[in-house]
Protein backbone atom coordinates (compact mmCIF):
# COMPACT_ATOMS: atom_id res chain seq x y z
CA UNK A 1 0.00 0.00 0.00
CA UNK A 2 1.35 3.29 -0.83
CA UNK A 3 3.08 5.75 2.11
CA UNK A 4 0.19 8.55 1.34
CA UNK A 5 -2.66 5.88 1.80
CA UNK A 6 -1.22 4.01 4.22
CA UNK A 7 0.00 6.89 6.70
CA UNK A 8 -3.54 8.73 5.94
CA UNK A 9 -5.42 6.22 7.43
CA UNK A 10 -5.62 8.10 10.87
CA UNK A 11 -7.81 11.63 12.19
CA UNK A 12 -6.72 14.66 12.79
CA UNK A 13 -6.94 14.48 16.84
CA UNK A 14 -4.68 11.33 16.22
CA UNK A 15 -2.23 13.66 14.17
CA UNK A 16 -2.36 16.09 17.22
CA UNK A 17 -1.41 14.02 19.58
CA UNK A 18 1.38 11.99 17.94
CA UNK A 19 2.68 15.36 16.94
CA UNK A 20 2.53 16.80 20.77
CA UNK A 21 4.09 13.78 22.04
CA UNK A 22 7.07 14.41 19.88
CA UNK A 23 7.79 18.01 19.76
CA UNK A 24 6.19 19.02 23.30
CA UNK A 25 7.16 22.66 24.12
CA UNK A 26 8.26 23.57 20.70
CA UNK A 27 6.22 26.59 19.54
CA UNK A 28 3.27 25.63 17.38
CA UNK A 29 1.14 28.80 16.70
CA UNK A 30 1.82 32.43 16.89
CA UNK A 31 -0.96 35.14 17.17
CA UNK A 32 0.24 38.49 18.00
CA UNK A 33 2.38 38.80 21.60
CA UNK A 34 0.50 35.66 21.94
CA UNK A 35 2.00 31.68 21.35
CA UNK A 36 1.13 27.82 22.06
CA UNK A 37 3.37 25.26 21.68
CA UNK A 38 2.75 21.83 20.99
CA UNK A 39 1.97 20.74 24.06
CA UNK A 40 0.36 23.19 25.90
CA UNK A 41 -2.11 23.33 22.14
CA UNK A 42 -2.48 20.03 22.62
CA UNK A 43 -3.67 20.10 26.55
CA UNK A 44 -6.49 23.52 25.65
CA UNK A 45 -7.72 21.45 22.74
CA UNK A 46 -8.01 18.48 25.30
CA UNK A 47 -9.59 20.55 28.11
CA UNK A 48 -12.45 21.68 25.39
CA UNK A 49 -13.24 18.39 23.70
CA UNK A 50 -13.66 16.60 27.68
CA UNK A 51 -15.78 19.50 28.31
CA UNK A 52 -17.98 19.44 25.20
CA UNK A 53 -18.37 15.98 25.26
CA UNK A 54 -20.17 16.05 29.39
CA UNK A 55 -22.00 18.83 27.68
CA UNK A 56 -24.04 16.45 25.58
CA UNK A 57 -21.70 16.90 22.04
CA UNK A 58 -22.31 13.60 20.26
CA UNK A 59 -20.59 12.15 17.08
CA UNK A 60 -21.98 12.73 13.76
CA UNK A 61 -23.29 16.44 15.23
CA UNK A 62 -22.97 19.69 13.50
CA UNK A 63 -20.37 21.88 15.50
CA UNK A 64 -20.20 25.67 13.84
CA UNK A 65 -17.49 28.29 14.40
CA UNK A 66 -18.18 31.84 13.57
CA UNK A 67 -15.12 33.84 13.99
CA UNK A 68 -11.84 35.28 12.59
CA UNK A 69 -8.80 34.07 12.64
CA UNK A 70 -7.03 33.70 16.22
CA UNK A 71 -5.87 30.59 18.18
CA UNK A 72 -9.21 29.71 20.12
CA UNK A 73 -10.49 29.10 16.42
CA UNK A 74 -8.03 26.13 15.91
CA UNK A 75 -8.53 25.06 20.03
CA UNK A 76 -11.84 24.79 18.92
CA UNK A 77 -11.43 23.26 15.59
CA UNK A 78 -9.42 20.44 16.70
CA UNK A 79 -11.68 19.73 20.00
CA UNK A 80 -14.42 19.51 17.58
CA UNK A 81 -12.42 16.71 15.42
CA UNK A 82 -11.57 14.89 18.93
CA UNK A 83 -15.10 14.75 19.80
CA UNK A 84 -16.02 13.14 16.52
CA UNK A 85 -18.47 16.07 15.34
CA UNK A 86 -18.75 17.27 12.12
CA UNK A 87 -17.22 21.09 11.63
CA UNK A 88 -19.29 23.88 9.60
CA UNK A 89 -17.05 26.99 9.52
CA UNK A 90 -18.50 30.12 9.28
CA UNK A 91 -17.52 32.75 6.75
CA UNK A 92 -16.98 35.94 9.38
CA UNK A 93 -18.65 38.33 7.01
CA UNK A 94 -22.16 36.70 7.27
CA UNK A 95 -25.10 38.38 7.79
CA UNK A 96 -28.54 38.26 9.20
CA UNK A 97 -29.83 36.23 5.94
CA UNK A 98 -26.49 33.98 5.75
CA UNK A 99 -26.55 32.90 9.29
CA UNK A 100 -30.08 31.92 9.15
CA UNK A 101 -29.43 29.54 5.82
CA UNK A 102 -26.26 28.11 7.34
CA UNK A 103 -27.75 27.48 10.89
CA UNK A 104 -31.18 25.77 9.36
CA UNK A 105 -29.31 24.12 6.67
CA UNK A 106 -26.94 22.64 8.29
CA UNK A 107 -28.73 21.54 11.21
CA UNK A 108 -25.92 23.42 13.60
CA UNK A 109 -26.67 21.60 16.97
CA UNK A 110 -23.51 23.79 18.33
CA UNK A 111 -22.73 27.20 17.65
CA UNK A 112 -18.98 28.09 18.80
CA UNK A 113 -18.80 32.63 18.21
CA UNK A 114 -17.13 35.55 19.03
CA UNK A 115 -18.60 38.86 19.64
CA UNK A 116 -17.10 40.94 17.46
CA UNK A 117 -15.16 40.93 15.16
CA UNK A 118 -12.22 42.80 13.43
CA UNK A 119 -13.14 45.32 15.78
CA UNK A 120 -16.52 46.27 13.81
CA UNK A 121 -18.66 43.28 12.49
CA UNK A 122 -21.10 43.00 15.54
CA UNK A 123 -21.59 39.62 15.19
CA UNK A 124 -23.91 39.25 18.46
CA UNK A 125 -26.46 42.14 17.51
CA UNK A 126 -26.62 39.74 13.98
CA UNK A 127 -26.82 36.45 15.79
CA UNK A 128 -29.11 38.10 18.63
CA UNK A 129 -31.66 39.15 15.54
CA UNK A 130 -31.35 35.35 13.88
CA UNK A 131 -31.86 33.63 17.51
CA UNK A 132 -34.27 35.66 19.27
CA UNK A 133 -34.08 33.38 22.20
CA UNK A 134 -29.98 34.43 22.97
CA UNK A 135 -31.61 37.55 24.84
CA UNK A 136 -34.00 35.78 27.08
CA UNK A 137 -33.58 31.99 27.66
CA UNK A 138 -31.36 30.40 29.89
CA UNK A 139 -28.49 27.77 28.71
CA UNK A 140 -29.62 24.60 30.72
CA UNK A 141 -33.13 25.01 28.95
CA UNK A 142 -32.07 26.47 25.67
CA UNK A 143 -34.39 25.98 23.22
CA UNK A 144 -34.66 28.25 19.94
CA UNK A 145 -38.00 28.28 17.87
CA UNK A 146 -36.68 28.54 14.30
CA UNK A 147 -33.81 26.12 14.62
CA UNK A 148 -34.69 22.94 16.71
CA UNK A 149 -31.68 21.49 16.24
CA UNK A 150 -29.42 24.26 17.77
CA UNK A 151 -28.70 22.61 21.51
CA UNK A 152 -25.93 25.15 22.78
CA UNK A 153 -24.47 28.52 21.80
CA UNK A 154 -20.60 28.96 23.31
CA UNK A 155 -19.17 32.35 23.80
CA UNK A 156 -15.26 33.01 22.82
CA UNK A 157 -13.34 36.50 23.32
CA UNK A 158 -16.90 37.71 25.23
CA UNK A 159 -17.82 41.14 25.33
CA UNK A 160 -21.13 40.77 26.71
CA UNK A 161 -22.80 37.76 29.30
CA UNK A 162 -25.87 36.16 28.33
CA UNK A 163 -27.80 33.72 30.61
CA UNK A 164 -28.37 31.70 27.17
CA UNK A 165 -24.56 31.15 26.91
CA UNK A 166 -22.15 28.92 27.88
CA UNK A 167 -18.16 30.78 28.16
CA UNK A 168 -15.19 28.32 26.79
CA UNK A 169 -13.78 28.78 30.31
CA UNK A 170 -17.29 26.97 31.92
CA UNK A 171 -17.11 23.82 29.10
CA UNK A 172 -13.50 23.76 30.32
CA UNK A 173 -14.63 23.24 33.78
CA UNK A 174 -17.83 21.34 32.99
CA UNK A 175 -14.71 18.74 31.17
CA UNK A 176 -12.71 18.81 34.61
CA UNK A 177 -15.39 18.15 36.72
CA UNK A 178 -17.45 15.45 34.42
CA UNK A 179 -14.63 14.54 31.91
CA UNK A 180 -12.17 11.94 31.57
CA UNK A 181 -9.41 11.22 29.72
CA UNK A 182 -10.82 7.81 29.10
CA UNK A 183 -14.24 9.24 28.01
CA UNK A 184 -12.18 11.57 25.14
CA UNK A 185 -10.33 8.69 24.62
CA UNK A 186 -12.84 6.25 24.00
CA UNK A 187 -14.26 8.76 21.75
CA UNK A 188 -11.43 9.60 19.68
CA UNK A 189 -10.80 5.81 19.06
CA UNK A 190 -14.30 5.44 17.81
CA UNK A 191 -13.55 8.05 15.20
CA UNK A 192 -13.05 6.67 11.25
CA UNK A 193 -11.20 7.77 8.98
CA UNK A 194 -13.90 7.48 6.68
CA UNK A 195 -16.31 10.16 9.02
CA UNK A 196 -17.13 13.88 8.03
CA UNK A 197 -14.75 15.62 9.47
CA UNK A 198 -15.75 18.97 7.78
CA UNK A 199 -18.88 20.34 6.23
CA UNK A 200 -17.20 23.00 4.06
CA UNK A 201 -20.20 25.57 2.17
CA UNK A 202 -18.59 26.35 -1.29
CA UNK A 203 -18.25 30.00 -1.72
CA UNK A 204 -21.62 30.70 -3.01
CA UNK A 205 -21.28 32.30 -5.98
CA UNK A 206 -23.62 31.69 -7.63
CA UNK A 207 -26.87 30.35 -6.13
CA UNK A 208 -27.28 29.14 -2.55
CA UNK A 209 -24.11 27.67 -0.83
CA UNK A 210 -23.34 23.66 -0.51
CA UNK A 211 -21.96 22.03 2.32
CA UNK A 212 -18.93 19.61 1.31
CA UNK A 213 -18.86 16.71 2.84
CA UNK A 214 -14.86 16.04 3.67
CA UNK A 215 -13.77 13.25 5.10
CA UNK A 216 -10.26 12.81 7.67
CA UNK A 217 -8.50 10.27 5.06
CA UNK A 218 -9.19 12.44 2.19
CA UNK A 219 -7.77 15.59 3.64
CA UNK A 220 -4.58 13.42 5.21
CA UNK A 221 -3.97 11.59 2.07
CA UNK A 222 -3.37 15.70 0.45
CA UNK A 223 -1.68 16.86 3.20
CA UNK A 224 0.50 14.09 3.25
CA UNK A 225 1.42 14.57 -0.54
CA UNK A 226 1.71 18.17 -0.59
CA UNK A 227 3.98 18.15 2.51
CA UNK A 228 6.65 15.89 0.76
CA UNK A 229 5.85 18.26 -2.50
CA UNK A 230 6.51 21.57 -0.45
CA UNK A 231 9.58 19.90 1.60
CA UNK A 232 7.60 20.98 4.74
CA UNK A 233 9.38 20.29 7.83
CA UNK A 234 10.17 21.56 11.72
CA UNK A 235 12.16 24.64 10.50
CA UNK A 236 9.14 26.02 8.42
CA UNK A 237 6.84 28.85 9.23
CA UNK A 238 3.66 29.42 7.88
CA UNK A 239 2.29 32.24 7.51
CA UNK A 240 -1.16 31.93 8.16
CA UNK A 241 -3.23 34.87 6.76
CA UNK A 242 -5.94 32.96 4.98
CA UNK A 243 -9.59 32.85 6.42
CA UNK A 244 -9.41 29.57 8.88
CA UNK A 245 -13.66 29.41 7.67
CA UNK A 246 -12.02 28.25 4.59
CA UNK A 247 -10.29 25.05 3.09
CA UNK A 248 -7.30 27.26 2.54
CA UNK A 249 -6.88 28.76 6.14
CA UNK A 250 -7.74 25.63 7.94
CA UNK A 251 -6.33 22.91 6.35
CA UNK A 252 -4.05 24.20 4.10
CA UNK A 253 -2.31 26.66 6.54
CA UNK A 254 -2.95 25.40 10.15
CA UNK A 255 -3.49 22.49 10.16
CA UNK A 256 -0.72 21.98 7.19
CA UNK A 257 1.74 23.00 10.11
CA UNK A 258 0.17 20.47 12.70
CA UNK A 259 0.75 17.68 10.32
CA UNK A 260 4.45 18.31 9.25
CA UNK A 261 5.70 19.94 12.75
CA UNK A 262 6.11 24.00 11.65
CA UNK A 263 5.17 26.89 13.40
CA UNK A 264 2.41 29.27 12.39
CA UNK A 265 2.18 32.94 12.42
CA UNK A 266 -2.25 33.59 12.55
CA UNK A 267 -3.06 37.31 11.81
CA UNK A 268 -6.98 38.00 11.98
CA UNK A 269 -7.36 39.38 8.59
CA UNK A 270 -5.23 39.95 5.38
CA UNK A 271 -3.27 42.76 5.26
CA UNK A 272 -0.96 43.04 2.67
CA UNK A 273 1.60 45.52 5.21
CA UNK A 274 1.04 43.15 8.18
CA UNK A 275 1.69 40.23 6.27
CA UNK A 276 4.85 41.93 4.91
CA UNK A 277 5.62 42.51 8.20
CA UNK A 278 5.20 38.99 9.92
CA UNK A 279 7.08 38.08 7.29
CA UNK A 280 10.33 40.07 8.34
CA UNK A 281 9.70 39.83 12.03
CA UNK A 282 9.15 35.82 12.21
CA UNK A 283 11.13 35.07 9.49
CA UNK A 284 8.45 33.21 7.67
CA UNK A 285 9.39 30.36 5.20
CA UNK A 286 6.05 29.54 3.40
CA UNK A 287 3.33 31.50 2.27
CA UNK A 288 -0.44 30.09 1.14
CA UNK A 289 -2.45 32.70 -0.28
CA UNK A 290 -5.13 33.21 -2.98
CA UNK A 291 -3.96 35.18 -6.51
CA UNK A 292 -5.12 38.41 -4.93
CA UNK A 293 -3.37 38.01 -1.80
CA UNK A 294 0.15 37.69 -3.65
CA UNK A 295 -0.99 40.59 -5.85
CA UNK A 296 -1.91 43.19 -3.43
CA UNK A 297 1.28 41.86 -1.37
CA UNK A 298 3.77 42.52 -4.69
CA UNK A 299 1.66 46.03 -5.21
CA UNK A 300 2.02 47.40 -1.68
CA UNK A 301 4.97 50.05 -1.62
CA UNK A 302 6.18 48.72 1.71
CA UNK A 303 7.65 45.55 -0.40
CA UNK A 304 10.40 47.79 -1.35
CA UNK A 305 11.59 47.84 2.09
CA UNK A 306 10.56 44.91 4.38
CA UNK A 307 13.34 42.03 4.42
CA UNK A 308 11.60 38.86 2.52
CA UNK A 309 14.76 36.91 2.24
CA UNK A 310 13.70 33.85 4.75
CA UNK A 311 10.64 33.01 2.49
CA UNK A 312 11.90 29.99 0.19
CA UNK A 313 8.11 28.61 -0.99
CA UNK A 314 4.46 29.24 -0.80
CA UNK A 315 1.90 27.80 -2.59
CA UNK A 316 -0.96 29.80 -4.24
CA UNK A 317 -4.75 28.37 -4.87
CA UNK A 318 -8.35 29.19 -4.47
CA UNK A 319 -8.93 31.21 -8.17
CA UNK A 320 -7.56 31.25 -11.24
CA UNK A 321 -3.72 32.93 -11.57
CA UNK A 322 -2.21 34.76 -14.25
CA UNK A 323 0.58 33.92 -15.92
CA UNK A 324 2.19 37.56 -15.77
CA UNK A 325 1.09 37.40 -11.63
CA UNK A 326 2.44 34.37 -10.99
CA UNK A 327 5.90 35.54 -12.81
CA UNK A 328 6.01 38.25 -10.39
CA UNK A 329 5.04 36.16 -7.25
CA UNK A 330 8.76 34.33 -8.24
CA UNK A 331 10.47 37.16 -8.76
CA UNK A 332 9.58 39.52 -5.97
CA UNK A 333 9.90 37.32 -3.19
CA UNK A 334 12.92 35.28 -4.51
CA UNK A 335 10.76 31.84 -4.08
CA UNK A 336 11.62 29.31 -6.87
CA UNK A 337 9.49 26.93 -4.64
CA UNK A 338 6.62 28.76 -4.96
CA UNK A 339 3.59 26.47 -6.59
CA UNK A 340 0.20 26.48 -8.13
CA UNK A 341 -2.31 24.12 -6.92
CA UNK A 342 -6.07 23.06 -7.93
CA UNK A 343 -8.08 21.21 -6.05
CA UNK A 344 -12.07 21.27 -4.23
CA UNK A 345 -12.75 21.70 -0.65
CA UNK A 346 -15.30 19.02 -1.48
CA UNK A 347 -12.49 16.41 -2.46
CA UNK A 348 -9.78 17.26 -0.22
CA UNK A 349 -8.80 20.80 -1.14
CA UNK A 350 -6.20 19.53 -3.71
CA UNK A 351 -6.02 17.01 -7.02
CA UNK A 352 -2.91 18.94 -8.69
CA UNK A 353 0.15 20.59 -8.48
CA UNK A 354 2.88 22.28 -9.98
CA UNK A 355 6.32 21.30 -7.86
CA UNK A 356 9.48 22.86 -7.51
CA UNK A 357 10.63 20.11 -10.43
CA UNK A 358 8.48 21.74 -13.47
CA UNK A 359 9.52 23.82 -15.65
CA UNK A 360 9.02 27.19 -15.23
CA UNK A 361 6.88 27.69 -18.38
CA UNK A 362 4.33 24.44 -16.76
CA UNK A 363 4.32 26.29 -12.98
CA UNK A 364 3.29 29.43 -15.07
CA UNK A 365 0.61 28.55 -17.34
CA UNK A 366 -0.90 25.10 -15.87
CA UNK A 367 -2.11 24.05 -12.63
CA UNK A 368 0.63 21.05 -12.40
CA UNK A 369 -0.03 16.96 -12.80
CA UNK A 370 -2.91 14.91 -10.73
CA UNK A 371 -1.64 13.60 -7.26
CA UNK A 372 -0.80 10.01 -6.99
CA UNK A 373 -4.49 9.93 -5.07
CA UNK A 374 -6.35 11.60 -7.63
CA UNK A 375 -7.86 10.41 -10.89
CA UNK A 376 -8.25 13.30 -13.11
CA UNK A 377 -9.81 12.98 -16.56
CA UNK A 378 -11.56 15.53 -18.99
CA UNK A 379 -15.06 14.50 -20.16
CA UNK A 380 -18.14 15.92 -22.21
CA UNK A 381 -20.84 17.06 -20.64
CA UNK A 382 -23.10 14.18 -19.26
CA UNK A 383 -20.37 12.01 -20.08
CA UNK A 384 -17.31 10.33 -18.40
CA UNK A 385 -15.73 8.76 -21.27
CA UNK A 386 -12.45 10.35 -21.30
CA UNK A 387 -11.21 12.84 -23.98
CA UNK A 388 -7.98 13.13 -25.75
CA UNK A 389 -5.52 15.38 -24.72
CA UNK A 390 -5.61 19.10 -26.07
CA UNK A 391 -9.39 18.45 -26.01
CA UNK A 392 -11.20 20.73 -23.77
CA UNK A 393 -14.17 19.69 -21.11
CA UNK A 394 -15.54 19.59 -17.53
CA UNK A 395 -12.72 18.53 -15.36
CA UNK A 396 -14.11 15.10 -13.44
CA UNK A 397 -12.29 13.29 -10.33
CA UNK A 398 -11.98 9.84 -9.28
CA UNK A 399 -10.21 7.77 -6.21
CA UNK A 400 -7.01 5.97 -6.48
CA UNK A 401 -8.08 4.23 -3.05
CA UNK A 402 -11.38 4.62 -1.18
CA UNK A 403 -11.72 7.88 0.00
CA UNK A 404 -8.25 9.03 -1.67
CA UNK A 405 -9.73 12.17 -3.55
CA UNK A 406 -13.35 12.21 -3.73
CA UNK A 407 -15.73 12.96 -0.79
CA UNK A 408 -18.90 12.21 0.46
CA UNK A 409 -21.09 15.10 -1.22
CA UNK A 410 -23.56 17.34 0.04
CA UNK A 411 -24.72 18.08 3.42
CA UNK A 412 -28.39 17.02 3.49
CA UNK A 413 -28.67 18.09 0.02
CA UNK A 414 -29.40 14.41 -1.98
CA UNK A 415 -29.73 15.82 -5.21
CA UNK A 416 -26.82 17.71 -5.58
CA UNK A 417 -24.59 15.10 -4.37
CA UNK A 418 -26.75 12.71 -7.26
CA UNK A 419 -25.96 15.11 -9.57
CA UNK A 420 -22.08 15.63 -8.58
CA UNK A 421 -21.03 12.35 -7.89
CA UNK A 422 -21.63 9.46 -10.84
CA UNK A 423 -22.82 5.76 -9.77
CA UNK A 424 -19.35 4.91 -10.82
CA UNK A 425 -17.70 7.34 -8.45
CA UNK A 426 -16.76 10.31 -10.59
CA UNK A 427 -17.33 13.81 -9.01
CA UNK A 428 -18.23 16.62 -11.47
CA UNK A 429 -16.28 19.42 -10.20
CA UNK A 430 -17.65 22.02 -12.78
CA UNK A 431 -14.48 23.35 -14.02
CA UNK A 432 -13.29 23.50 -17.65
CA UNK A 433 -9.79 22.39 -18.96
CA UNK A 434 -8.13 20.60 -20.66
CA UNK A 435 -4.61 18.42 -20.43
CA UNK A 436 -1.74 18.74 -23.18
CA UNK A 437 0.94 16.88 -24.20
CA UNK A 438 2.69 16.70 -21.48
CA UNK A 439 0.01 15.80 -19.21
CA UNK A 440 0.01 19.39 -17.44
CA UNK A 441 -3.78 20.35 -16.29
CA UNK A 442 -4.76 23.60 -18.24
CA UNK A 443 -8.04 25.02 -15.98
CA UNK A 444 -9.93 27.28 -18.78
CA UNK A 445 -12.94 28.20 -16.65
CA UNK A 446 -16.51 27.35 -15.53
CA UNK A 447 -19.50 25.25 -16.99
CA UNK A 448 -21.23 27.22 -15.35
CA UNK A 449 -19.13 30.56 -16.43
CA UNK A 450 -19.71 29.77 -20.31
CA UNK A 451 -22.00 31.35 -22.16
CA UNK A 452 -22.83 31.52 -25.79
CA UNK A 453 -22.32 33.96 -28.76
CA UNK A 454 -23.98 33.73 -31.90
CA UNK A 455 -24.39 29.71 -30.79
CA UNK A 456 -20.55 29.67 -30.19
CA UNK A 457 -19.45 28.82 -26.92
CA UNK A 458 -17.52 31.13 -25.36
CA UNK A 459 -15.14 29.98 -21.84
CA UNK A 460 -14.64 33.63 -20.64
CA UNK A 461 -10.51 32.46 -18.83
CA UNK A 462 -9.34 31.69 -22.53
CA UNK A 463 -10.35 35.45 -23.28
CA UNK A 464 -9.10 36.63 -19.55
CA UNK A 465 -5.60 34.82 -20.46
CA UNK A 466 -5.17 36.30 -23.29
CA UNK A 467 -5.98 39.95 -22.23
CA UNK A 468 -3.52 39.46 -19.67
CA UNK A 469 -0.88 38.74 -21.91
CA UNK A 470 -0.97 42.33 -22.87
CA UNK A 471 1.43 45.27 -21.68
CA UNK A 472 -0.53 47.42 -19.59
CA UNK A 473 -2.75 44.95 -18.41
CA UNK A 474 -2.65 43.45 -14.55
CA UNK A 475 -5.88 41.42 -14.53
CA UNK A 476 -9.24 40.91 -16.92
CA UNK A 477 -12.53 39.16 -16.36
CA UNK A 478 -15.24 38.55 -19.20
CA UNK A 479 -18.78 37.98 -18.13
CA UNK A 480 -21.63 38.06 -20.67
CA UNK A 481 -24.05 40.94 -21.73
CA UNK A 482 -27.26 40.09 -22.99
CA UNK A 483 -27.66 40.94 -26.78
CA UNK A 484 -30.73 40.77 -29.17
CA UNK A 485 -28.95 39.58 -31.97
CA UNK A 486 -26.66 37.16 -30.61
CA UNK A 487 -27.91 36.48 -27.22
CA UNK A 488 -25.14 37.23 -25.32
CA UNK A 489 -21.60 39.60 -26.38
CA UNK A 490 -18.32 39.60 -23.97
CA UNK A 491 -17.68 42.41 -22.00
CA UNK A 492 -14.07 43.25 -20.57
CA UNK A 493 -13.40 44.16 -16.81
CA UNK A 494 -9.59 45.34 -16.65
CA UNK A 495 -7.21 46.40 -14.32
CA UNK A 496 -4.80 48.29 -15.58
CA UNK A 497 -0.67 48.08 -14.23
CA UNK A 498 0.89 50.53 -12.31
CA UNK A 499 1.45 53.90 -15.15
CA UNK A 500 -0.82 52.23 -18.10
CA UNK A 501 -2.85 54.22 -19.82
CA UNK A 502 -3.99 51.58 -22.02
CA UNK A 503 -7.51 52.43 -23.71
CA UNK A 504 -10.43 50.47 -24.63
CA UNK A 505 -9.66 50.32 -28.47
CA UNK A 506 -6.17 48.71 -27.34
CA UNK A 507 -8.15 45.88 -25.63
CA UNK A 508 -10.77 45.29 -28.31
CA UNK A 509 -7.79 45.37 -31.18
CA UNK A 510 -5.50 43.27 -29.43
CA UNK A 511 -8.66 39.77 -28.76
CA UNK A 512 -9.71 40.47 -32.57
CA UNK A 513 -6.33 40.23 -33.79
CA UNK A 514 -5.85 36.99 -31.77
CA UNK A 515 -9.23 35.18 -31.14
CA UNK A 516 -12.23 34.67 -33.57
CA UNK A 517 -14.78 37.59 -33.67
CA UNK A 518 -17.38 35.79 -31.29
CA UNK A 519 -14.40 36.19 -28.32
CA UNK A 520 -13.99 40.28 -28.91
CA UNK A 521 -15.33 42.42 -26.16
CA UNK A 522 -18.19 44.73 -27.19
CA UNK A 523 -17.53 46.82 -24.31
CA UNK A 524 -14.34 47.55 -21.86
CA UNK A 525 -14.53 48.80 -17.82
CA UNK A 526 -11.70 50.04 -16.27
CA UNK A 527 -11.34 49.05 -12.41
CA UNK A 528 -9.37 49.97 -9.65
CA UNK A 529 -8.25 46.98 -6.69
CA UNK A 530 -11.07 46.59 -4.46
CA UNK A 531 -14.05 47.36 -6.73
CA UNK A 532 -15.56 44.16 -8.12
CA UNK A 533 -17.47 41.90 -6.18
CA UNK A 534 -15.41 39.24 -4.57
CA UNK A 535 -16.01 36.48 -2.15
CA UNK A 536 -13.75 36.08 1.23
CA UNK A 537 -11.19 33.92 -0.77
CA UNK A 538 -10.89 36.16 -3.13
CA UNK A 539 -12.78 35.07 -6.42
CA UNK A 540 -14.59 37.68 -8.74
CA UNK A 541 -18.44 36.89 -7.93
CA UNK A 542 -19.22 36.24 -11.24
CA UNK A 543 -23.29 36.15 -11.65
CA UNK A 544 -23.44 39.57 -9.30
CA UNK A 545 -20.78 40.91 -11.71
CA UNK A 546 -22.61 40.19 -14.84
CA UNK A 547 -25.84 41.89 -12.76
CA UNK A 548 -23.78 45.16 -12.45
CA UNK A 549 -22.64 45.25 -15.92
CA UNK A 550 -26.34 45.01 -17.42
CA UNK A 551 -27.41 47.83 -14.85
CA UNK A 552 -24.11 49.47 -15.94
CA UNK A 553 -25.30 49.51 -19.26
CA UNK A 554 -28.42 50.52 -18.94
CA UNK A 555 -27.69 53.71 -17.12
CA UNK A 556 -25.48 54.38 -19.71
CA UNK A 557 -28.21 53.61 -22.67
CA UNK A 558 -30.92 55.92 -20.70
CA UNK A 559 -28.54 58.95 -20.31
CA UNK A 560 -27.75 58.39 -23.70
CA UNK A 561 -31.15 58.38 -24.80
CA UNK A 562 -31.78 61.74 -22.34
CA UNK A 563 -28.79 63.48 -24.50
CA UNK A 564 -30.45 63.07 -27.61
Amino acid sequence: MEAWYSEALTTWGKVLDAQAERLGDKTLFIEGDRSLSYADFRARVDELAKGLIALGVKKGDVAAIWMTNNIDWVVCQFAIYKTGAQLLPLYSYYKQSELEYALRQGEIAWLVMADRFIGKIDALAIATDVIPELATARKDSFRSEAFPMLRAVISVREEKALASRYRVDEIVALGKAKGSDAALNERLDSIDPFDVMNIMYTSGTTGFPKGGLSMHVTNLVTTWQWAEIAGLGEDDVILCHVPLFTNFGGLYAAALGIRNGSAVVITEQFDAALSLRMIEEHGVTYIPGTPSMFRMMIDHEDIKTRNLSSVRGGHVAGAPLTESTMHEIIEVFGAREIMQAWGLSECGGLSTVSTRKDPVEKRLKTVGKPLASAKVIIAESGSTAPLAKGSQGEILLGDVRPGSCVGKGYHLMPEKTASAITTDGWFRTGDVGFFDEDGYLHITGRVDDMFTVGGFNIYPAEIEAKLEQLDGVREAFIVPLEDRRLGNVPVAWVAREEGSAIGEENIIAHVRSNMTSQKVPRRVFFYESGELPMTPVGKVKKKELTKQTAERVAREQVVSGAKQ
